[in-house]
């Protein structure tokens, strides 16, 4: 399916379901994914759900520049979606990317959000330093990316060790992975890592304090980065609840879904 959100294009599709007691997901992906990374744990949710590729990401491509991109925009657009297409307050569900897109558009649409799960996520970078930092990085990835062509930048993408857990998978999940990021397209990738990269996202520290929602963390034990900002985030949301699963890395859902699907039936989500 295809909805035009805010002059943009998007698609998405929905997960079928017998149980409409439970309140709706909203489920966002990481960078290079697709609706497809939540394959593995939509079976174990309660409620309808809905699945966007995010923007260009998958088959939402867009020929817009990298400004169109920012978080900022993207916010205004699942905000939209929420409001035409669901029945607010919904559950949303971020991983990694989607996760910071998540929390922004919790903390800007309160209303819109009965529970908040942020898998492998970050509030952002505390610092102007660090913000322009990262910019430069996600700017030499982009380069990269155009330069070198995405069959090489998904091998040097895969090999961080970031995803390094994800060799311990079976052989047919990691040539999922693998396809699915090598099916996107290489300038809508590095237009989002200029619009929409870590160095662009705002400092949401000072305002966890004021998310009166419940908040879920997810983090593999595997993953030390996000163990030690997920802790730092718990610390600040009146309502978080923080979860570290054994043998997973940055990509919970995917590693130990059953895990993941007996913490939400925990939460009660």
């Amino acid at each position: 399916m295809e909805i035009v959100l805010n002059h943009e294009k998007y698609y998405f599709t929905s997960a079928p379901t017998t149980d409409n007691s439970h309140a709706q997901w909203l489920l966002l992906h990481g960078f290079m994914g697709s609706h497809h990374d939540f394959d593995r744990i939509v079976p174990y949710l309660n409620g309808p759900i809905l699945l966007p590729d995010l923007l260009g990401h998958g088959k939402s491509l867009t020929k817009s520049s990298y400004e169109r991109f920012s978080i900022e925009y993207q916010i205004s657009d699942l905000a939209t979606l929420i409001k035409q297409k669901m029945a607010p307050p919904v559950n949303l569900w971020g991983y990694s990317m989607g996760g910071r897109l998540a929390l922004g558009l919790a903390l800007k649409h309160p209303e819109l959000i009965k529970h908040l799960v942020l898998e492998s996520s970050t509030a952002g970078l505390m610092t102007l330093t660090e913000r322009l930092k990262r910019r430069r990085h996600d700017q030499r990835l982009a380069q990269v990316l155009l330069q070198d062509g995405l069959p090489a930048f998904v091998s040097f993408w895969s090999e961080l060790a970031l995803f390094s857990s994800q060799k311990r998978l079976p052989q047919k999940q990691r040539k999922f992975i693998q396809q699915q990021r090598l099916e996107q397209d290489s300038v809508c990738l590095a237009n989002s890592l200029l619009g929409m990269g870590t160095g662009k996202m705002p400092n949401y520290w000072p305002q966890l304090k004021k998310l009166k929602l419940p908040v879920t963390l997810l983090a593999g034990e595997l993953d030390p980065k996000y163990t030690k900002i997920t802790a730092q985030m718990q610390k600040l949301l009146p309502q978080g609840q923080r979860y570290l699963i054994h043998a997973a890395g940055h990509n919970v859902h995917l590693e130990q879904p059953r895990t993941v699907a007996e913490i939400v039936e925990l939460e009660g989500i």
